[in-house]
């Protein structure tokens, strides 16, 4: 078999697409069925012609690509002069606050009732720094899931621990490629 002797068999002219090629075939493997009373050799003949195309380089159309999902809104950030806070998005924000913390260092406390995280890690400088993680109610959010969480930083050696909104950021960005 052929292009043309496979298109002329699906009744299909020469620049058909691969919508097109479907279409013909469902069309007319639903007559040319023996289950539809059809003949048996006229429906090899169509599958046929219908294989061969797929094979030369007409094949059926893929399935749409969805969008991707919708990211959340990035966490919003508030400073003071010793803590640092992010608004942080809906969700279960105390687990992926300690998800997060294994991510940056070692999570050295829990405790969910007080909503606080404690990780160490080591900064950039080398220095062993110590951040602490608390979740504070927003009881004008609340409703939407969404929770304040204050940052303080410091070091647990000698050194100068980093500046705390550097390292608040690098924790936003580990909690937003975090989900459970």
């Amino acid at each position: 078999m052929n292009r043309e002797r496979a298109l002329r068999t699906l009744g299909l002219e020469k620049g058909a697409r691969a919508e097109d090629v479907n279409r013909a075939y469902r069309a007319l493997i639903r007559q040319a069925h023996p289950d539809a009373g059809g003949s048996t050799a006229v429906a090899a003949r169509i599958t046929e012609a219908y294989h061969w195309l797929q094979r030369a380089g007409v094949e059926p159309p893929q399935a749409p690509t969805l969008p991707p999902p919708p990211q959340p809104d990035p966490p919003a950030t508030e400073k003071s002069d010793d803590s640092y806070a992010l608004r942080l998005p809906p969700g279960d924000i105390f687990a992926r606050l300690v998800e997060a913390g294994h991510q940056l260092g070692e999570v050295s406390y829990i405790d969910r009732d007080a909503g606080i995280v404690q990780v160490t890690f080591t900064a950039h400088n080398g220095v062993v720094c110590q951040l602490a993680a608390t979740v504070v109610s927003m009881p004008s959010r609340a409703s939407r899931g969404e929770a304040r969480v204050e940052f303080t930083l410091d070091p647990l050696a000698s050194g100068e621990a980093p500046p705390i909104d550097q390292v608040v950021a690098r924790f936003a960005r580990i909690f937003q490629r975090t989900s459970l």
